[in-house]
């Protein structure tokens, strides 16, 4: 509607955003003439706007659909209708209807509200309308029309527009959060001294001022403290019983502070040794002074918003989202990997995940460095199979202005540059090109970059974490990937399994992936059935954890209470058994390894034992006496070294200490492939 367009052009300009943009308005209705150019960032009021309006953006183009709310300094008339009236709250939408009652609901406005849009019939008993700024859709039938004004833009969007054009929205040029304050400064400025006392507003006031980060403190002409938030309440040290208190019995050096700040300044302010940034205003009521408003906040936490704000604007995928809590597992050979892990986050050396695709090395990355002394800084990740190896280069470590035709005019930061101090995860780093494997070698020993088209070079303190799901030392055999880069990558090694190998998981993970799936389409609760899960744990995964939400997501859809085999989408060319030909390969290799070793039938011994005891793991004094009830005398380092060999083998989990010895599902398949020997 035009009367929105006019509202909302003349709230952006009143808070200062015409200081930093250009802006252009158009109802739908005028979209056919008027042309979007490019590289415009466009705001649209609501989800139903938007929906008319996509035919005419551009697939490229970026859009914000705005979160709005009311003019609470509109609402005086609102406040005198009797609690529990029935009135009509009047929109051209059903859905901006709902919203705005939603919204008044929330500031604690107690009438039975009922939405009425075009599209609805009159209800006669009802003579009360509210409307955000769109009389002309108010019945005939009302006899009161209360019009509150077109519902505004909210402070979330205003960061969204800042965030976008990666300005920080809390800049000494922005200064959003004080033009912003100055609304509810004007929401009391409008207040009438009868409803300003009221029970009602006060409330409403109150829980406006007490979710302010910023502390706010009013007091009358009296000196007499009126409203005190919780932040306030910290910093004065003050309770909440101060009300009508002279505001003298506040520390000295605050008094003194607030009664030397000029009104309508902005100043710092420094106190204890702490600096603040604070601002006084009157609250005028009938054109006379009411009361005195104090904002103030420590200037340190603007400085940690505008760096937060900058943080997040570097790259959309530079957050650490996982950690090690998310990877969920019931194998103890991941439960182990995760263990290590933990304790090479530790360190600042190179890591390299190994693992199929779809295993989580991304997840695991994330972890790592979420459990890092570097969690705080940046995470920046970068697939080298999603990227063109014409672009790679210039991605990694950026180019100075005016390199190369296309170039951005002030040039670009790369992703190096941008995790500085921070970790950078190299993604599928065996697709990486021969010039780059040469650079990134460089970068792995200098620790500097230089960017294309540059003749500085740059330092940098950067954590690298690698992952593959190709065999680096079968390309370094045919020439695709340097040795020795290779070498400088695989300083930590870390290896995911794949979901065949950890089969005890798969039911843990289709659990909890249909709790996400019920709660995400909000429907019911739905359960594999036994032959559905059977199929599942027999299954080969190719695409591994991956694959397996997929199919989770699939049955969510279209299964009802029970998921039956039929309805996976997944066939039998892909099971597998205990006897399938490359887990059957590994374990043929052990067994023919272990018989020349002429160990067979004593690791046979130690590993039925293990699969058959009943605590978690067995130390080696039980395993040495039980051997020797089977007729085998060993030494304790005799038997040391047959464990080390079986926890080589990835048969057995061997831990430190008393922690004792347990076997895998690998060696489970082991003894079940070999009983012939016992």
């Amino acid at each position: 509607m035009k009367n929105t367009l006019h509202t909302l052009l003349k709230q952006l300009n009143e808070i200062g955003l015409m200081e930093h943009f250009d802006f252009e308005g158009a109802t739908v209705d005028q979209l056919e003439t008027s042309i979007i150019k490019r590289n415009s960032l466009v705001l649209v009021s609501s989800e139903i706007v938007y929906t008319m309006v996509k035919p005419y953006l551009d697939e490229e183009t970026p859009y914000i659909i705005t979160t709005r709310t009311i003019n609470y300094a509109n609402l005086r008339e609102i406040l005198e209708i009797p609690k529990g009236t029935r009135a009509y709250l009047v929109s051209d939408l059903k859905q901006s209807a709902e919203e705005t009652i939603s919204i008044l609901e929330e500031t604690g406005i107690e009438l039975d509200l009922v939405p009425y849009y075009p599209q609805k019939r009159a209800d006669e008993s009802i003579s009360i309308a509210i409307t955000p700024g769109e009389p002309q859709f108010v019945p005939k039938t009302v006899t009161k029309t209360i019009n509150i004004g077109s519902r505004l833009v909210d402070i979330s969007t205003l960061i969204e527009i800042f965030n976008f054009f990666r300005i920080s929205p809390f800049s000494a040029k922005a200064h959003l959060s004080a033009r912003f304050m100055q609304s509810v400064i004007h929401f009391s400025k409008e207040l009438s001294n009868e409803i300003f006392r009221s029970t009602l507003l006060r409330k409403s006031l109150d829980s406006i001022v007490q979710n302010i980060d910023d502390a706010v403190l009013v007091y009358n002409n009296e000196n007499e403290i009126e409203v005190l938030n919780k932040a306030a309440m910290d910093y004065l040290n003050l309770s909440s019983q101060v009300q009508k208190q002279n505001i003298n019995i506040m520390n000295p050096l605050y008094y003194q502070a607030i009664k030397n700040l000029s009104v309508g300044q902005e100043n710092f302010v420094e106190i204890n040794d702490i600096t603040f940034y604070m601002r006084k205003k009157r609250i005028m009521v009938d054109d006379q002074i009411y009361s005195t408003l104090i904002i103030f906040r420590e200037a340190r936490d603007y400085q940690k918003i505008e760096h937060d704000f900058r943080f997040k604007a570097k790259q959309k995928n530079s957050m650490a989202r996982y950690r090690f809590d998310d990877i969920k597992t019931a194998s103890v050979p991941v439960l182990e990997m995760i263990k290590v892990a933990g304790r090479l986050a530790k360190s600042d050396s190179t890591i390299l995940i190994l693992g199929e695709t779809g295993t989580g090395k991304e997840v695991l990355a994330q972890a790592i460095h979420q459990a890092s002394p570097r969690k705080y800084e940046t995470f920046v990740g970068v697939n080298f199979a999603a990227i063109s190896e014409s672009l790679m280069e210039s991605e990694l470590f950026g180019y100075e202005p005016g390199s190369f035709t296309g170039a951005r005019k002030r040039g670009h930061i790369g992703l190096f540059e941008q995790a500085h101090l921070g970790s950078i995860f190299l993604d599928e780093i065996g697709d990486a090109a021969p010039v780059i494997q040469n650079r990134l070698l460089r970068v792995l020993q200098e620790r500097q970059i230089m960017r294309v088209g540059g003749d500085m070079i740059i330092p940098l303190d950067v954590r690298v974490i690698a992952a593959t799901n190709k065999n680096l030392k079968k390309l370094i055999e045919e020439g695709l990937f340097r040795e020795d880069l290779y070498y400088r990558l695989n300083v930590l090694p870390l290896k995911l399994l794949p979901l065949r190998e950890r089969k005890k998981d798969i039911s843990l993970l289709i659990h909890l992936f249909s709790k996400e799936f019920q709660e995400k389409l909000g429907r019911e609760p739905f359960v594999f059935t036994k032959e559905a899960l059977t199929h599942c744990e027999n299954y080969y995964w190719p695409g591994n954890v991956r694959e397996l939400r997929n199919v989770v997501e699939y049955v969510a859809h279209i299964s009802g209470e029970k998921v039956y085999k039929e309805e996976l989408p997944i066939n039998d060319d892909g099971l597998v058994t205990f006897d399938s030909i490359e887990n059957n390969r590994e374990l043929e290799t052990i067994k023919n390894e272990l018989i020349e070793k002429g160990f067979i039938q004593e690791v046979l011994m130690i590993l039925k034992y293990l699969n058959e005891t009943h605590v978690m793991s067995a130390g080696r004094i039980s395993l040495l006496n039980h051997l020797l009830e089977e007729g085998y005398v060993f030494s304790e380092q005799q038997l040391r070294y047959r464990l080390k060999i079986l926890h080589d083998y990835g048969l057995i989990i061997t831990q430190r200490g008393r922690g004792g010895s347990q076997i895998t599902d690998k060696g489970t398949k082991f003894i079940e492939g070999n009983e012939t020997f016992l």
